[in-house]
């Protein structure tokens, strides 16, 4: 039996863990962690994204009896995602603004120096990534570097599942292309 068929619906496990089951917002947490890091991660960068996604977690375990449509669960924690990024990074850059630079220059330095040769190809991958829009970036991180379902990427976007498939689809087209333009083809 596969697998999809037998998890329980999004709705079934939030009244659950309105009622009081860790287990069921566990579960939740699991399907969507993966997203809201990549949410915050477009919003405040790598470095703090999984903070950042811990935090909006929290706030929604939190606030799960206010939730008003508990079959929009995803959509509803995407959004408290987004905000607790963009306040994480109102914060961040006025702390920001009093570091030395020369400290941020000599650690990405000694960040290049000790990675492997190996990377090379991920990081071509991560720079192309970077060149395309945000949309699609987004959906293909979703997709292909966490393996959500396409239902799961247009439940947390708020988006149908169309939507979902013709980003992936045209993101995978600007994808190859910035590749190509990063090897110089």
């Amino acid at each position: 039996m596969a697998k999809a068929s037998a998890e329980p619906p999004d709705e079934i496990l939030v009244v659950g863990a309105i009622l009081g089951s860790l287990d069921a917002f566990d579960e939740l947490a699991s399907r969507y962690r993966a997203a809201a890091v990549r949410v915050a991660q477009s919003i405040v960068g790598r470095e703090d994204a999984e903070d950042v996604a811990q935090e909006a977690l929290l706030l929604a375990f939190k606030a799960l009896p206010s939730i008003d449509e508990p079959s929009k669960f995803a959509a509803w924690l995407s959004a408290i995602t987004r905000h607790r990024a963009l306040r994480f990074g109102k914060r961040e850059s006025l702390h920001q603004a009093g570091r030395v630079e020369l400290d941020e220059v000599l650690l990405e330095n000694i960040a290049a120096l000790s990675r492997p040769f190996v990377q090379q190809s991920s990081e071509e991958l991560n720079r192309a990534l970077e060149t395309v829009a945000p949309d699609y970036a987004l959906v293909l991180r979703m997709r292909f570097l966490d393996e959500m379902p396409l239902k799961r990427i247009a439940a947390f976007l708020g988006v149908p599942v169309s939507t979902v498939k013709w980003r992936v689809h045209q993101g995978k087209k600007l994808l190859r292309e910035a590749l190509l333009k990063i090897r110089g083809e």
